[in-house]
């Protein structure tokens, strides 16, 4: 037999050392505090879900954006949401906080690959506003479009294009101020273009002709797709009208269709017709459309920085 020799103890005492306390082998560490809660979902649409939750190291509810199934170019997508969101520093754009992997954190076991910590912004889309409340007044519609071109133009300024500006990509939060959400096909200048030949990112009834036909997105052709979101504002209907398909609806952004549901009665009907030119270099630049609203709302005696009156 091999012979146990004894264990020494350390002196106790006041002059000896303190006993150290070592895990035994094997010994499983505490589990990690989950930073994440998920709370509910809150939409799904493009690539990804996204869900409200709880976020323990801010100490405040954010919308989570996670992959549908994520793959490499899903994942390429998300980092370069991320990175065009980060770029972008604006009241009335989204912003981002966090790119993290969903395995990094038991909060976020249901979710997959990469997941993008976002603000999160309580309100309800436009699009549901509209079809809610009706179409807005002219005033109304002249603070979101203000603010929503301050936020297409930080995003230009940063060589970030949008790509998919609609009344469903815009929320309008409590105190009804307008914010442009999902950057989830925006592309920054000089990114390499991620969508197949002969496919077209964005929504058929708010895109571009250009872009339609396959052009590389501008900001003109973002500035286009606000003058058709606040169209559809005023009026509750594309610009083109509604179309039964995507590919029916594509072949008219394409073709250039006439701009068949403007809102015949409003005050902002000619700065519509310009700025949804079929030709993007006669469109009026957003810093042009901006201060010729801000011109329009001082002699209508409505407060520029307002946004939708609160329900």
């Amino acid at each position: 037999r091999l012979a146990t020799l004894p264990q020494q103890r350390p002196p106790r005492g006041p002059g000896g050392p303190r006993p150290t306390l070592v895990a035994p082998a094997g010994a499983i560490p505490p589990p990690t505090p989950a930073r994440f809660q998920l709370i509910r979902r809150l939409g799904s649409g493009g690539f990804g879900r996204v869900w409200l939750a709880h976020d323990a190291r801010l100490g405040h509810p954010v919308a989570l954006k996670a992959a549908h199934a994520p793959d490499p170019e899903t994942e390429e997508r998300i980092r370069r949401e991320a990175r065009a969101l980060v770029a972008v520093r604006h009241p009335h754009c989204v912003r981002i906080h966090d790119l993290l992997p969903a395995s990094s954190d038991p909060g976020l076991r249901e979710l997959d690959g990469l997941v993008i910590v976002m603000e999160y912004v309580e309100g309800s889309s436009l699009g549901d506003l509209v079809r809610a409340r009706g179409p807005l007044d002219d005033v109304t519609a002249a603070r979101v479009w203000i603010g929503l071109a301050g936020a297409l133009d930080a995003a230009h300024q940063r060589g970030v294009m949008h790509r998919d500006v609609k009344p469903g990509n815009v929320v309008v939060d409590q105190a009804g101020l307008a914010h442009l959400i999902d950057f989830g096909i925006a592309r920054k200048t000089g990114d390499s273009t991620m969508t197949m030949a002969g496919f077209v990112l964005g929504t058929p009834d708010f895109l571009a002709p250009e872009v339609a036909c396959g052009e590389r997105a501008t900001p003109a052709s973002d500035a286009w797709q606000l003058a058709a979101t606040i169209s559809y504002a005023l009026t509750g209907h594309p610009p083109r009208g509604g179309h039964p398909d995507a590919v029916s609806g594509l072949r008219a952004a394409a073709s250039g269709a006439r701009l068949s549901h403007l809102p015949a009665r409003s005050a902002h009907l000619a700065l519509l017709r310009a700025a949804m030119d079929n030709d993007p270099r006669r469109r009026p630049p957003l810093r042009v459309v901006q201060s010729t609203l801000e011109e329009w709302l001082r002699r209508a005696d409505g407060p520029v920085g307002a946004g939708v009156p609160a329900r």
